[in-house]
């Protein structure tokens, strides 16, 4: 699984609001980070990773949205929802192929074809995936998502993206 970054500055005295915006920037630059490699769509565990982090950043989101006015809080969880299923739908597929992939070998020859064509036809909607995740990528770009989220959470918490400048953990 994909190791969590590390937060910036956040210590048990932190006030809610510097908290909420230290982890939600750092969860939002982190899931991001993993991007390029989701696109790419050569490495299964990219998109897992992905989605791992998603999955941290609609936690956090969840559990600091107080910190924010209600109404406008939620089209940014809404869309980080989207993108969490949308993931989601893709990584189960890379499961199931990446698991019936590896019991074809311990079966019977006699069986092996229905697998193989479960297999095929679950490539096949793997593929349709693809650009499902890209429209939804260029959608974020087009409506400059992720500065946008950035500016609300530096407007509401104080903490800004730059200055936090949240890194992967080494090694």
């Amino acid at each position: 699984m994909a190791r969590a970054w590390d937060v910036p500055g956040l210590t048990g005295r932190a006030r809610f609001r510097d908290a909420a915006g230290r982890v939600i920037i750092t969860r939002w630059r982190e899931m991001m980070s993993y991007r390029d490699g989701t696109l790419l769509g050569e490495d299964i565990e990219e998109l897992h990773a992905m989605r791992v982090s998603s999955r941290r950043l609609r936690a956090a989101m969840d559990a600091f949205e107080g910190a924010f006015p209600r109404g406008s809080f939620r089209r940014y969880l809404r869309q980080v929802k989207e993108i969490t299923d949308t993931l989601g739908d893709a990584r189960d597929l890379d499961v199931a192929i990446d698991r019936l992939t590896r019991l074809v070998p311990e079966m019977a020859p006699d069986e092996r074809p229905g697998i193989e064509g479960l297999i095929d036809r679950y490539r096949d909607e793997r593929a349709a995936e693809a650009p499902v995740i890209a429209d939804l990528f260029a959608r974020l770009d087009a409506a400059d998502f992720g500065a946008r989220l950035e500016r609300y959470v530096e407007r509401h918490t104080g903490v800004s993206a730059r200055r936090l400048a949240p890194r992967p953990p080494e090694g």
